[in-house]
């Protein structure tokens, strides 16, 4: 959490993709707390089998990320 709070006036955007069965609550919550946002910071979970996702789909949610914290 510190790397990413201290990253965020370097302007450094960190963009994470979660997949699988793995423990994603970490980066699902990041923008849960209002304690602490992370404007610099994006999650897209693909799900268990992000092969399944539509291209289109994928890409547009990466982008949407990062369009985001460009604004």
């Amino acid at each position: 959490r510190s790397l990413l709070q201290n990253t965020a006036a370097l302007g450094v955007f960190w963009m994470f993709v979660g997949f699988g069965r793995g423990k994603l609550e970490f980066f699902k919550n990041l923008n849960a707390s209002r304690s602490a946002t992370f404007r610099n910071v994006s999650f897209y979970d693909a799900g268990k089998n992000p092969g399944a996702v539509p291209d289109e789909k994928f890409y547009s949610k990466l982008a949407n990320g990062l369009a985001a914290w460009l604004r």
